[in-house]
């Protein structure tokens, strides 16, 4: 026996102490936010920190801890400080796990046009940054801005992974996980608020899981793995009709559908694809009914079916009633924003300007950061190149991921996913302003990375010329 064998064997209980140590302390970290946060977030904590524990300095995981982690962050709940610094400390994993990937080589710096358009967006966020510095904009509403926005560079690190299809599946169930809590969120939020709500309660990443668990169900070929995503599409589907967000289901009605053509497509097979389809609608969108009408005659709804129609077609109108005063409000944040647009339209007025808004009716005046619409918020602030670079990404996004969702292997799905997620979160930004918000942006963004990591991009390549020359010169020497 080696001198070194000794050393090998201490190492495998050497881990299983760190290992017990770490469970320790989830446990304890789980407790502690049980207690003193809520018990669905001692649950999602325990999720979270196991996760890591299991996988220590595993990028993937820690991707999609980051976005399971982002997604729990409260903008209205007054503690919002709070909730960033712990997305930055799981961020700040996420990028060690990165530098561990790279220096084992399963990292490279991505090249590609898409890569260099997402660089360009970036680069010129900064400059809008340093513009809106300059001009007095408040910088507590730069930093929130810019927080959302910088989450656009998980896009590229998670790009540059060296990775195969079912390397995603331990992420794929961590972001599972978080959007089932979601879920919970959602129907706790009636026993809790006896009202309609906004805010955590209801975001839009279960509409993005949704969308994934679509995209699985139609690519499994085993029929209890099918029924079992098209089970999560249903409870995904219920988080989001009884949200009463008119965004949101105007983003399914959009995404979903577009989902299925993608996968349907045409040519051989067709038939037996379309069939699909149509099996895994009926049924996700029956155990979605069940489930609404359920949640209804819990917190006695009335009439369900009434209230869900009033409720969507005030999406259209502006007359002088409760279910479209927001529709009155979001005209005058169009209207004000428009004339500052006029004063810069290609630039913008830099990150963090503030309107200020006045109600004809009211005779109030209000003063916010933000826009009902995220296309206009940005060209706002960053002017028209910001949405022009912006839609160029959307649209590489979606090529890349029908290309994508035609593959033949285990990537086929996430691809798909990615697409539809993509176009349902453009299409909700239509009415809201989640791009200046982390939780539904960092998994796309995630989701973008991984998508082009498993598209084999060109890589950058580095080369220092000057050690080139005269590592040349030294050999002519000799």
């Amino acid at each position: 026996m080696s001198a070194s064998a000794p050393a090998r064997a201490g190492r495998p209980a050497a881990l299983s102490r760190v290992r017990a140590i770490g469970v320790l302390l989830t446990l304890g970290l789980a407790l502690a936010a049980s207690v003193l946060v809520h018990p669905l977030a001692g649950l999602v904590v325990g999720v979270l920190a196991a996760a890591v524990v299991m996988r220590p300095f595993e990028p993937v995981t820690a991707l999609a801890a980051l976005s399971a982690t982002a997604s729990f962050v409260n903008n209205e709940g007054g503690r919002l400080t709070r909730d960033l610094s712990v997305v930055l400390l799981v961020a700040l994993y996420a990028l060690a796990s990165i530098g561990v990937a790279s220096a084992r080589g399963r990292w490279r710096a991505p090249g590609g046009t898409f890569a260099w358009t997402l660089i360009a967006f970036l680069v010129w966020t900064v400059v809008c940054t340093v513009h809106g510095v300059l001009a007095g904009n408040a910088l507590k509403n730069i930093g929130l801005e810019v927080a959302a926005l910088s989450t656009f560079s998980l896009a590229w690190l998670a790009g540059g992974l060296r990775l195969e299809a079912p390397a995603l599946r331990p992420a794929r169930t961590l972001i599972i996980v978080a959007g089932l809590a979601h879920v919970g969120l959602g129907v706790w939020s009636y026993a809790v608020n006896h009202i309609r709500t906004g805010g955590l309660w209801y975001t839009p990443l279960p509409g993005m899981l949704a969308v994934l668990s679509l995209a699985n169900a139609l690519h499994s070929e085993r029929r209890r793995e099918r029924w079992g995503w098209t089970l999560l599409l249903g409870l995904f589907l219920l988080h989001q009709t009884i949200s009463f967000s008119r965004g949101y289901w105007i983003g399914l009605l959009v995404a979903l559908p577009a989902t299925a053509i993608v996968h349907a497509g045409r040519g051989p097979g067709v038939a037996a694809r379309w069939r699909r389809v149509g099996a895994v609608t009926l049924l996700s969108l029956s155990l979605a009914a069940a489930a609404t009408i359920a949640t209804s005659l819990t917190y006695g709804w009335s009439d369900l079916a009434q209230l869900i129609g009033t409720r969507f077609s005030s999406s259209f109108v502006t007359r002088n009633s409760s279910e479209s005063a927001s529709n009155v409000e979001r005209l005058l944040e169009y209207a004000s924003a428009s004339r500052h647009i006029k004063d810069s339209p290609w630039i913008g007025h830099g990150m963090g300007l503030e309107l200020r808004i006045r109600n004809p009716l009211f005779h109030i005046t209000s003063r916010q950061w933000y826009l009902h619409q995220t296309y206009l918020w940005l060209w706002l602030k960053q002017g028209l190149v910001g949405v022009l670079l912006l839609l160029s990404l959307l649209q590489q996004v979606w090529s890349r991921g029908v290309r994508g969702a035609r593959a033949g292997d285990e990537s086929a799905p996430w691809a798909l996913a990615t697409a539809g997620a993509t176009l349902y979160l453009a299409v909700v930004n239509l009415s809201t302003f989640h791009l200046a918000q982390v939780n539904a942006t960092t998994l796309q963004s995630v989701l973008w990375g991984l998508t082009l990591a498993l598209s084999r991009p060109t890589h950058l390549r580095v080369v220092w010329r000057a050690r080139s020359v005269a590592a040349g010169a030294a050999l002519v020497e000799r």
